[in-house]
């Protein structure tokens, strides 16, 4: 099933470069079942250029994260237990949020 890992530009270089998506300290990689939804997880923390990975995984090793407000992020959020590889031709989306 198709999830959406959202990150800052110089985080997606390193992704690119290691070739992973490695697990926070949580010991999970955050994703999303929306590209747009995974960007409200740094918009609030201004962040205004934000990267969006689109991966494939294994649903059996994703659970919902219940560390945010549903309420107030108005979406679900996801763990996915282990490091997630990346490969040249994995989508990958950029969006712009100006703080103005």
């Amino acid at each position: 099933m198709k999830f959406y890992h959202a990150t800052t530009e110089e985080n997606a270089l390193k992704i690119v470069r290691d070739g992973k998506i490695k697990m926070s300290a949580e010991g999970a990689v955050f994703v999303c079942k929306n590209p747009l939804d995974a960007c409200k997880f740094l918009v609030i923390r201004g962040i205004e250029k934000i990267i969006v990975f689109e991966v494939d995984l294994d649903e059996k090793r994703i659970v919902e994260s219940t560390d945010h407000s549903e309420d107030f992020f108005q979406c679900k959020a996801y763990m996915y237990n282990g490091e997630i590889e990346i490969k040249d031709e994995t989508p990958k989306l950029e969006y712009n949020f100006p703080n103005k």
